[in-house]
């Protein structure tokens, strides 16, 4: 994966999401905070790119799903495609 064409904040995410998968169970819970923090930031940018505003709950919500799925060894790709797909069908997007 080039993370040379991913935006900064994304780049993080993948890089983080690696460690975590990588990491014991120890240090997997203070990369999944990291983790939640940068998909936090990444949901806020990319609803105010599109002009929305999230309905209460949506970004915690995905953000621990993407948390959940990388913890349980999927990938970063596969956890934000089910991740979107779960919180789209949770939130009637």
């Amino acid at each position: 994966m080039s993370f040379s064409r991913l935006p900064v904040s994304l780049a993080l995410l993948a890089t983080t999401a690696l460690l975590v998968q990588s990491a014991g169970p120890a240090r997997a819970s203070g990369m999944g905070s990291m983790v939640q923090a940068y998909c936090l930031a990444a949901v806020e940018e990319e609803m105010t790119k599109a002009g929305k505003v999230p309905p209460q709950g949506m970004a915690a919500y995905a953000c621990r799903c993407v948390v959940d799925r990388l913890t349980e060894g999927t990938s970063l790709v596969s956890a934000r495609s089910y991740c979107r797909e779960s919180t789209a069908r949770r939130y009637a997007l």
